[in-house]
């Protein structure tokens, strides 16, 4: 009787972690406009942004960050055929990359 209630507990043991494993797939986004290529990852709870200036002059990014309820605009500065990333806290979409 013992050997029955240890095969069960240990079935349920098992059981757990195979339940608890539902991980959506991350996602990578790309594009580009005037002057950058861009690119960036579904974060859990941060995101970052991986750009490169492809004119010969320092050029402006704009990119939302939507993070619960409040959205925060970072503008991007970087000069002729820079390479680079940030990272803030929560996600942005594509429509939201611009140059500004």
């Amino acid at each position: 009787m013992a050997a029955a209630a240890l095969t069960v507990g240990l079935s349920a043991a098992v059981a757990l972690p195979a339940q608890a494993a539902t991980v959506t797939p991350m996602s990578t986004h790309r594009g580009s406009v005037t002057c950058f290529n861009w690119s960036w990852a579904d974060g859990t709870s941060t995101t970052a942004i991986y750009y490169h200036n492809t004119c010969s002059t320092t050029q402006h990014l704009c990119v939302w960050w939507k993070d619960g309820q409040e959205n925060n605009l970072h503008r991007i500065t970087a000069a002729g055929d820079a390479k680079g990333h940030l990272k803030e806290p929560g996600t942005i979409e594509s429509q939201d990359i611009e140059n500004c």
